[in-house]
């Protein structure tokens, strides 16, 4: 179908949408797949069809976004790590141009999607029925796999068409693993990284990060938040149109459309990826309210309903993805009765529930924010800060009472493995995803916390899990953005 971009004005916005009209041209997948969710019998995968086969020139043109206040119409200046609420926005391109033009882009566009999946090896396909995507969904359709079978690595196969009945289809390969069943014993190797900024990428077609996990052949991988940053660099996302195109330009980089196609991920959500710096429940930018940021996440990553979940991966490894930000205490102050919470009473009730019943061999608690830390004086939103002080010392207390668990944190922009010196808790921080992003503390200034502490540099986290006479070792590994090992340790 050809396809052309209508764009109209409304309250000063700029939108656009993707409007289909007579079968011309091939359905595109600019921005990949994604698999995610993976259980021992189950997968979903995320599919988006796009209007062109690759992303938008990098060097092409940048909207420009304003906004002004709502009361009396005066400009707010736009500033980097702020959220904008009481606020009109009106986002403007070159002339003749509209959103779908912006650099790196990759509009969506409306057409249908199925799966095609086999254990790999296997001389049968099965399918998905054919889904259909709409510009208002931002071309994305997800596809559910049943009836998997536990630990096997399974082949499949995207196709996307403009229309029913169009022949021509696009096809996307790709294969990942299934969690091997509670009792079931292996080995396997897993990464996790955080903070992924798009005007930080450090080679062009991406990050460096992403070929070197890939090296690895993860069974899984879990991205810890801050996926995208909407409240930094040129374009600051104050509308669904231009959050929904930082999810676009960025997964359209072919270090990571190509990553995601070969590996099960888990994703987490932070606050620059919802909506702003240090975001909570009560904030508001722009269009957008932190409902509309979680959906906005949702769709973009397919995440479930309740983002705090426990999955096994056979019988020696249990992983707890911790919710940070909805949650949390809004608008609290130091002096506030009770003290303000984080995770919630809810969130650290479950917690307590799910590992008291579990008998994995090793346990990990992958958190947004950092447990342990130490962070620096001026920040207050994670456990190692003075204003959750009391929540923090519970957690940590409670966490301690678990042989072989450990808490691995993104969200820091360094790297560090600490120990709790009241609880022995220890704690790794996985750092920023690339050089250009790293910050915040100094290698010449550790604390007395600190086992190990690299500033100034991107990487990532693998673990490697391996059977032994009397169990499974766990064997975890701090890399550069190569994936050169900087610190390894036995947990």
């Amino acid at each position: 179908m050809a396809t052309s971009f209508r764009p109209r004005l409304t309250a000063g916005l700029f939108l656009f949408a993707v409007i289909a009209s007579t079968p011309a041209v091939a359905a595109h997948q600019a921005t990949g797949f994604k698999i995610v969710n993976v259980t021992t019998t189950t997968a979903d995968v995320w599919t988006r069809v796009t209007l062109r086969p690759a992303a938008n020139p990098a060097n092409g043109p940048l909207p420009r976004v304003e906004a002004f206040a709502t009361a009396t119409g005066a400009p707010v200046p736009l500033r980097e790590n702020r959220a904008f609420p009481d606020t009109r926005i009106v986002v403007q391109m070159p002339a003749g141009l509209d959103l779908g033009a912006a650099a790196g882009g990759a509009p969506a566009a409306e057409g249908e999607t199925r799966v095609r999946f086999r254990a790999k090896g296997a001389a049968t396909w099965m399918e998905t029925p054919w889904r259909a995507t709409t510009a208002l969904r931002d071309g994305i359709a997800v596809h559910s796999l049943p009836a998997l079978t536990p630990g096997t690595r399974y082949e499949i196969s995207v196709q996307a068409r403009r229309s029913a009945g169009e022949n021509r289809t696009e096809e996307q390969p790709g294969e990942f693993k299934t969690a091997p069943a509670p009792d079931q014993r292996g080995s396997f190797v897993f990464c996790i990284m955080t903070c992924q900024k798009y005007e930080k990428i450090d080679r062009p077609d991406g990050l460096a990060i992403y070929p070197a996990m890939g090296a690895m052949r993860p069974d899984f991988f879990v991205n810890t938040g801050d996926v995208v940053y909407y409240d930094q660099g040129p374009v600051i996302a104050l509308t669904r149109e231009l959050a929904r195109y930082h999810w676009a330009r960025m997964f359209a980089l072919p270090t990571l459309r190509d990553f995601h196609r070969t590996c099960s991920t888990f994703f987490m959500k932070d606050d620059h990826d919802i909506l702003a710096n240090d975001c909570g429940p009560l904030t508001r930018t722009g269009e957008l309210t932190y409902a509309d940021g979680v959906r906005l996440f949702r769709e973009q990553t397919a995440l479930p309903e309740v983002a705090n979940r426990t999955f096994r991966w056979g019988r020696d490894l249990q992983v707890w993805l911790t919710e940070g930000r909805d949650y949390r205490t809004p608008d609290w102050t130091e002096k506030r009765t009770p003290p303000p919470t984080l995770w919630g009473r809810d969130q650290i009730q479950w917690l307590r529930e799910t590992l008291a019943a579990s008998n994995a061999t090793h346990r990990l608690i992958i958190t947004t924010v950092p447990v342990v830390g130490p962070d620096r004086s001026n920040k207050d939103d994670n456990y190692a800060n003075a204003g959750f002080e009391a929540e923090g010392r519970e957690i940590r207390r409670m966490l301690s009472e678990y042989r072989n668990l450990t808490v691995i944190t993104g969200d820091r922009h360094w790297q560090y493995v600490s120990v709790d010196p009241a609880t022995s808790l220890n704690e790794w921080s996985v750092g920023p995803s690339t050089a250009a992003h790293a910050g915040g503390w100094e290698e010449k200034t550790p604390r007395p916390e600190h086992r190990f502490l690299r500033t100034g540099q991107g990487g990532f986290l693998s673990g490697v899990v391996t059977p032994t006479a009397t169990g499974a070792s766990l064997e975890l590994r701090l890399h550069d953005v190569d994936g050169k090992v900087v610190y390894r340790a036995q947990r």
